[in-house]
């Protein structure tokens, strides 16, 4: 077996381009492993991919079994990621995430996030579009779950929010901001019919082969953002 350098905690090598802000979630929350970028020194290992690798824009429950985009970069870093864990002996186990939301997030919710801080996000009232997104804090009990058998995995938190309900609960949890609604005509005419169209459409992935592998059962974004205590220990 393996053994770690620095302690003799079995370890685990997380691969996590373009979202290093989930790291401390797994180092907290999986005190048992040693996480670590080196796959020499791991006996299990762990990519964080991303649904933008799926050749989609808009629709519901896209499986893993979707076409993926041509030239894709994520892709080129899911084929990396497995010949590492050739070269080293492991079975990789890949996640892909719908949108991460946590503490230093990247992507569409910080988007979302800042334009809300700043008071220049305004919704459309009545959009019923659904997103996918997930919660870092789930992130962890994804990767236990699966990591000893390795496969590819999306990963949401199952609920798929409405846009205007994320955006609600992101705005709650940033000093309990209040959002500003129009209707889809006058927004329309204010920021252009392709901005209506990007904010009014549903996208969302499925997370049952996770959830029926494993018993996968993550938070509830919204539901956290609204009531989680945050203290200085949060992350």
């Amino acid at each position: 077996m393996k053994e770690s350098t620095e302690d003799r905690r079995p370890a685990l090598y997380l691969y996590t381009p373009d979202v290093d802000f989930v790291r401390p979630y797994f180092e907290r929350l999986m005190p048992d492993l040693l996480i670590t970028e080196s796959p020499e020194a791991a006996e299990t290992a762990v990519m964080l991919s991303t649904v933008d690798v799926y050749d989609v824009s808009a629709g519901t429950n896209f499986n893993e079994l979707t076409p993926l985009k041509r030239d894709c970069g994520h892709v080129s870093d899911e084929n990396g990621f497995i010949g590492q864990c050739k070269e080293c002996g492991l079975k990789p186990t890949i996640l892909r995430c719908a949108p991460i939301v946590g503490t230093g997030m990247a992507g569409m919710p910080r988007e979302l996030a800042e334009k809300i801080y700043r008071g220049t996000f305004i919704g459309i009232s009545g959009n019923e579009a659904r997103r996918s997104v997930v919660h870092a804090v789930s992130l962890p009990d994804a990767a236990r779950a699966v990591m000893a058998t390795g496969g590819i995995f999306n990963v949401t938190d199952t609920v798929d929010p409405s846009f205007n309900d994320l955006a609600e609960a992101l705005a709650w949890r940033i000093a309990q901001k209040r959002i500003f609604y129009m209707k889809p005509k006058w927004f329309s005419l204010l920021f252009g019919k392709k901005r209506l169209i990007n904010e009014s459409v549903t996208l969302t992935f499925s997370c049952e082969k996770l959830r029926s592998f494993s018993g996968f059962d993550p938070v509830s974004t919204v539901d956290y953002l609204k009531t989680h205590v945050y203290d200085q220990a949060s992350l």
